[in-house]
């Protein structure tokens, strides 16, 4: 799930190894809530000192900017400030006799329905005119949606058609189209081809966010002939939603991608400039009384695995055969229900290896299908912290050994998704995870029940929307598990936004609260875990042992600029110490009130030497509630496609301006003055139309008055050997020294003789990331993933806090550990999988997997050396899983 694709790119320098927590890094950065428009220690006692940053000075002139901005690129559907004007639209036709889905214009029905043409160009140029002629015819009967797309080209043998699997985006010539079936202006689906016939599909939420996981039920065929090629699509309406009616008008577009000049058209016009993908869609009217087929889905599966385990006596490998069923029900025409038992995901890709040396938790992506697909009801766009799909599943949290499980076996889960005729979207999710057992017979994750329910309601023609979210989650605990989980955890809010100025402007915010519960024990971790630090001894917050409950609030308010060449935003965040909603979201920073600020500007047209081109600067203010400043920084990035369509870009970020404390640092000590940190990072990307794709980028870093350093990149190639292979061999390098890295505390929690001790850290990382992918047809495929890392630190100059706040670096420690040093580390991972896939018939899957992982951990802690370390790693004992997995699709 992304913004639209065709934003411009940001840097992919690669952070497999986070070895900074608080010494130039403020972890409120992290804080998931997207910058709209883009996309640590405490004061004495005593009454803190509040100063206003020149961010703050500078947010009226800001706002009298983004006011006094012209429109330079006035969007499809406005004419002029607040005025709408009418949509372009197009018309079906009912076909009496229903076309051959063949990919050719000879049914009578094309013939008869009137033909759409009125394409405009988008990239390179917004609104520019299109090389080639597109024609568009669309079609209907009972039960399906045909679309045809002539898409006119002189030269039908320079076509670019590379066969992948399905949902890979290729550097090939395309045709897209987009159905807003509730013509609610903020959701949709998209169904893509290319000229080879392989399949792309998505939904969007939001308004401009692709949600790429979705995997509807739809034919299409394509040809190509003397005038240029042709695709010819057909839409079941059981893949759609939408209110009975007499009369259906849907949002409707088609994009075509012309890959050999680097092309994009659409009709309707589509400006990229406007942070809007649904509400630019045009109208699709003149659509009868349909029916939708059968309202229910079966997709049963059976699996058979060998998978490694470890024991206390070697190495078994038992055989392991399970059965599941997922269920997707209409219950209304608005409605629907889907519902998964004993769920499998092993044709997963795994997660990318990490060594995370800070205080928070780093956040994957959902990799998993049923909690990809149509979760963006459930995501609003100033708080999508609040629901992170990576608890449900989660690995055990008081797992002690390599022999425990290392997932929590979802028994259940269901989803009942909808849109009434009203514009009230609801949303409800509800998961059950079994009680796991470690090899000492005790529980390591209580069984757990999970809940997400959500209401919103559109308005304006879904131009303004306010909604409502809670979440719950209830453990089952036993004496393992009560002294240390949380019993319950329950979330509250309200969100929405507003877009007003003729779409040019958005105001958005939400605001809420969160109450756990749990024994004295249980609650007491929550007070002392790296998220609430009540025990710092320089603030006013109070650790309470009696404590079983905890509470805490939060608001978050984003104004916008979202159309035209300059846009703005600012964006103000206030969170409680007592914030508490990570039992089912994510949100490592509380205790925090920050301002910021962004600006961009962006052209629409190709210059001299670009093709498009694009400059940010943001800028961001962070304090704890009580005022204390926790980081100031600045960032300017540039990023721009050449003609000859390679892209460039460089960011430059400076951190810690001013004076600023980093609060985690120290695990509960004191708040931590920080030293300015400044960071250049540079990305070079190749033509993503030829054969031989490089992509480079680069970083250096500098802080703590050069004490602190990193310098470090990535080189990658892609690869098209032909149109059937594709293979993309990346490696990073990281060397980093660490000032001031946080080793351990020692002494007595919450008393006067705690040592907060940190050490000089020389880290090196090494990684190789190998993906393959073969496809002998758009349905099968095979799919190749390898990705060993390593990563070694040394630690040197052992020391304590002494005065935490001192401006002096020196001043801030004083020796420690009689001389000498903290062990170092060697943490070594190999990651892999293979998948052949083969969808057999729609819908109907066939899965083939070997997945390998290795780790290594014991061998030269602190010590790198590349071949000495990836042959300790490969001599590891791996652990193998093989499964086959068959899942069925039914439409009775």
């Amino acid at each position: 799930m992304a913004p639209s694709r065709d934003s411009l790119p940001h840097s992919r320098v690669p952070a497999n190894t986070t070895g900074l927590c608080g010494p130039g890094r403020n972890p409120a950065r992290s804080d998931p809530i997207p910058h709209v428009g883009r996309v640590a220690g405490v004061e004495p006692r005593s009454t803190p000192k509040v100063s206003v940053p020149n961010t703050f000075r500078s947010l009226p002139v800001l706002l009298l900017l983004g006011a006094a901005t012209p429109v330079f690129a006035q969007g499809r559907g406005t004419s002029g400030p607040g005025v709408v004007a009418p949509l372009p639209a197009a018309v079906a036709t009912r076909a009496v006799q229903s076309p051959i889905v063949d990919g050719r214009d000879t049914d009578d029905v094309w013939r008869d329905a009137p033909a759409i043409d009125q394409f405009r160009q988008f990239a390179p140029a917004e609104d520019g005119d299109p090389s080639f002629r597109t024609v568009v015819r669309v079609a209907y009967d009972d039960r399906n949606l045909y679309v045809l797309v002539r898409a006119f080209d002189p030269q039908p043998d320079s076509l670019l058609a590379i066969l992948s699997r399905r949902d890979v985006k290729t550097p090939s010539d395309q045709i897209k189209i987009i159905i807003d079936a509730y013509n609610d202006r903020r959701t949709g689906v998209e169904m893509a081809v290319n000229p080879a016939g392989v399949k792309r599909d998505a939904s969007i939420y939001q308004d401009y966010i692709e949600d790429l996981s979705w995997d509807g039920i739809w034919d299409v065929a394509t040809h190509v002939d003397s005038s240029g090629w042709i695709a010819e699509f057909r839409v079941p309406f059981s893949q759609l939603r939408f209110a009975p009616k007499a009369e259906h008008t849907f949002g409707f577009g088609v994009w075509r991608d012309i890959a050999r000049l680097n092309e994009r058209v659409a009709w309707p016009v589509y400006s990229p400039s406007r942070q809007a993908l649904a509400s630019q869609l045009g109208l699709l009217q003149g659509i009868g009384a349909v029916q939708r087929s059968s309202r229910l889905e079966l997709l049963p599966y059976v699996v058979s695995r060998n998978v490694t385990e470890p024991r206390a006596t070697g190495w078994a490998h038992p055989q392991q055969t399970s059965a599941g069923l997922d269920v997707k029900y209409g219950l209304t025409q608005n409605l629907t229900l889907d519902a998964t038992f004993n769920p499998d995901f092993g044709q997963v890709e795994a997660d990318p290896a990490v060594l995370n040396l800070t205080a928070f938790e780093i956040r994957f992506d959902e990799r998993r299908p049923f909690f990809q697909e149509g979760v963006g009801l459930f995501k609003c766009q100033p708080c999508q912290g609040s629901f992170y799909t990576r608890r449900i599943g989660r690995a055990p949290q008081l797992r002690t050994s390599d022999r425990d499980p290392t997932a929590t076996t979802i028994l259940a889960a269901a989803k009942l998704t909808g849109r009434l005729a009203t514009g009230l979207s609801i949303g409800l999710v509800d998961a059950l995870t079994q009680r796991e057992v470690g090899e000492q017979g005790t529980t390591i994750e209580p069984q757990t029940n999970y809940l997400v329910g959500r209401l919103q309601q559109a308005f304006r023609g879904g131009r303004s929307s306010l909604g409502l979210e809670a979440t719950a989650v209830n453990r089952s605990l036993d004496r393992w598990s009560e002294p240390y989980l949380r019993r319950a955890a329950y979330v509250g809010f309200l969100e929405g936004f507003h877009r007003f100025a003729g779409d040019r402007y958005e105001l958005a915010g939400w605001g809420g609260g969160s109450h756990v519960s749990g024994s004295r024990n249980a609650i007491a971790l929550t007070q002392l875990s790296p998220v609430h630090l009540y025990q710092r001894p320089d603030d006013r917050v109070e650790f309470d042992s009696t404590r079983t409950t905890l509470g805490g609030s939060f608001f978050t308010l984003a104004l916008a600029k979202v159309a035209g060449r300059l846009q703005f935003s600012t964006y103000l965040r206030r969170a409680s110490v007592g914030e508490e909603i990570n039992d089912l979201g994510l949100v490592p920073a509380v205790n925090e009130q920050s301002i910021r600020n962004s600006i961009s500007l962006r052209s629409l047209r190709p210059g001299s030497f670009y093709r498009k081109t694009s400059g940010q600067i943001d800028t961001e203010n962070h304090w704890t509630t009580e005022g204390l400043p926790s980081g100031t920084s600045v960032q300017l990035r540039t990023g721009v496609e050449l003609l000859n369509s390679w892209n460039v870009s460089a960011t430059y970020r400076l951190q810690n301006i001013g004076t600023a404390y980093c609060v985690p640092c120290a695990r509960g000590g004191p708040a931590l003055r920080q030293s300015p940190r400044n960071r250049l990072e540079l990305q070079v990307e190749g033509d993503p139309r030829h054969a031989l794709i490089p992509v480079l980028e680069g970083f250096v870093e500098r802080g703590d008055r050069g004490e602190t350093s990193a310098r470090g990149g990535s080189v990658s190639l892609d690869q098209r050997s032909n149109s059937r292979f594709a293979m993309t061999v990346g490696v990073n390098a990281e060397k980093r020294i660490e000032d001031q890295q946080w080793v351990g505390n020692h002494g007595s929690v919450l008393s006067d003789t705690t040592h907060f001790t940190f050490a000089r850290l020389d880290q090196s990382t090494f990684g190789i990331t190998v993906r393959g992918n073969w496809t002998a047809s758009p349905t099968l495929s095979v799919q190749v993933y390898a990705q060993p890392f390593v990563s070694t630190g040394a630690y040197s100059n052992w020391r304590e806090i002494a005065n935490a706040r001192s401006a002096n670096v020196a001043d801030r420690f004083s020796s420690y550990g009689g001389g000498l040093d903290p062990d170092g580390f060697n943490f070594k991972q190999f990651n892999s999988n293979a998948v052949v896939r083969w969808e057999y018939r729609a819908g109907s899957t066939l899965f083939v997997v070997w997945q390998q992982g290795r780790s290594q951990t014991e061998l030269n802690p602190g010590d790198f050396a590349f071949a000495r370390d990836y042959r300790d790693l490969f001599r590891a004992h791996p652990i193998n899983t093989v499964l086959v997995k068959l899942a069925h699709w039914f439409n009775p």
